[in-house]
């Protein structure tokens, strides 16, 4: 991930695009650091986008997020390991 940006009820996230190796990503983001209860998980299709905007969320609360790629072979997505966690408060 290289970029948070925080907005009212949502955020944004980005990332450097991977292109060899990659169909696409998966973004996971929680209130819990720890990611042990209310995860929300968004599957990224393309390995062309760099950025995706979460919307609906609480006011004024933390959310951790983390992201990986994944790469399709036969009908069965293989992951990449999950990227160190960032933080981000909605306004």
């Amino acid at each position: 991930m290289s970029k948070l940006s925080k907005a009212k009820k949502s955020f944004t996230v980005k990332w450097k695009k991977q292109n060899t190796q990659t169909t696409g990503y998966r973004l996971i983001y929680s209130m819990n650091s720890k990611f042990k209860t209310e995860n929300k998980y968004v599957m990224i299709t393309s390995n062309k986008t760099t950025s995706k905007s979460i919307k609906k969320l609480k006011a004024k609360k933390k959310y951790y997020i983390r992201i990986c790629t994944y790469k399709t072979v036969g009908g069965t997505k293989y992951y990449s390991g999950w990227s160190s966690v960032k933080s981000v408060t909605t306004k």
